[in-house]
């Protein structure tokens, strides 16, 4: 800790670490352009001075406040947490910070965060969510800045025009594999239970279609809600219990709801999969190590991170195409909670 009088200066800091001030500079801003041992020394001359680079300085220079916006739907899911975490790994390492938004799935609140975001001279920004308010479409469109949506690609019979570039993957196949699935296994009643927005409806099209195809039968749709939470899966088996909800095979949007519901089977003798089976969306973790293990929609979120650092780049040097759609793909993952019926 610096025993200074006076804030540290970057002068103090070059001298300090045994280097030019151009080179702290770079360091400080674009720390893949120097050695691993130039960026250590002048980090720890950083650290020892206690240093605090003069941002609103730097960005009037270069035009560049080195800030990325990436504005995300909930902080809770943690397929997105997984996503945000390398997402800030690979900016740091181009000298980047990121600055998160929550919206909660509200188009109002995307809307006051975005205002306040482009205030602050984003070098770029992240979208995770592609379904926005014609006022927020208005301010996306009139913003001169790289801009990223994530997770869903335009679909559907009236697919939805990007504002920027794409890095996601097809809602729409997502629900017809787990629809596929729950049909190939033998279950004749498969359930969808997910929230009614833009994305979720087109999951539901998907796993419809399969369950159409497959068994010529409507599927049951119940509606949970818009932040998914282990309760939801705790209400369906509840309800399921009663006699309420009549399927043998059930969908949710979200694995977190899918192990609420798995957990509620083992409290209430329901044996899964031989009288449930149960299929969640994301992945997590928890999925392979419940009991029994939960079959799931994956989706890459280290293909989708990446996608977005490198694509973000292109886009602030000037390269690349503005339009670009990257298409990372889903896979179902199957395992014990719905094995094959016989």
């Amino acid at each position: 800790m610096s025993t200074r009088n006076k804030p540290a200066t970057l002068h103090d800091v070059a001298q300090l670490a045994g280097v030019s001030g151009m080179t702290v500079s770079r360091a400080l801003s674009k720390p893949d352009m120097v050695s691993e041992r130039t960026r250590q020394k002048v980090e720890q001359a950083v650290r020892e001075l206690g240093y605090v680079p003069n941002l609103a300085a730097s960005q009037l220079v270069t035009r560049r406040s080195g800030i990325i916006g990436a504005l995300i739907t909930t902080i809770t899911n943690p397929i997105l947490a997984t996503t945000i975490e390398i997402l800030q790994q690979g900016l740091a390492r181009a000298g980047y910070h990121l600055l998160i938004g929550e919206t909660r799935f509200s188009q109002e609140e995307e809307g006051k965060l975005l205002r306040a975001f482009l205030g602050r001279q984003l070098d770029g920004l992240i979208l995770a969510y592609g379904y926005h308010a014609p006022e927020t479409l208005e301010l996306l469109q009139a913003a001169d800045i790289p801009l990223i949506e994530l997770w869903d690609l335009p679909e559907g019979d009236a697919p939805r025009t990007p504002v920027g570039q794409v890095v996601g993957f097809s809602n729409w196949s997502a629900g017809a594999a787990a629809g596929r699935h729950l049909v190939e296994c033998g279950y004749r009643k498969p359930a969808f239970f997910g929230f009614d927005d833009e994305r979720e409806n087109l999951r539901f099209a998907g796993f419809r279609q399969a369950v159409v195809d497959g068994l010529g039968i409507e599927p049951l749709r119940l509606n949970t809600s818009p932040v998914p939470h282990i309760d939801d899966g705790v209400d369906v088996i509840q309800r399921f219990a009663r006699g309420e909800v009549d399927c043998d095979g059930a969908f949710f949007t979200n694995d977190m709801p899918a192990i609420g519901a798995l957990f509620t089977c083992q409290r209430l003798g329901i044996r899964v999969p031989d009288e449930l089976g149960i299929c969640g969306f994301g992945d997590l973790p928890i999925a392979r190590v419940a009991t029994p293990s939960l079959t799931s929609v994956r989706i890459p979120a280290e293909r989708v991170a990446n996608a977005t650092v490198e694509l973000l780049g292109q886009r602030i040097r000037g390269e690349g195409e503005w339009d670009a759609l990257v298409d990372v793909g889903s896979e179902l993952v199957a395992r014990e909670s719905t094995a094959l019926r016989r």
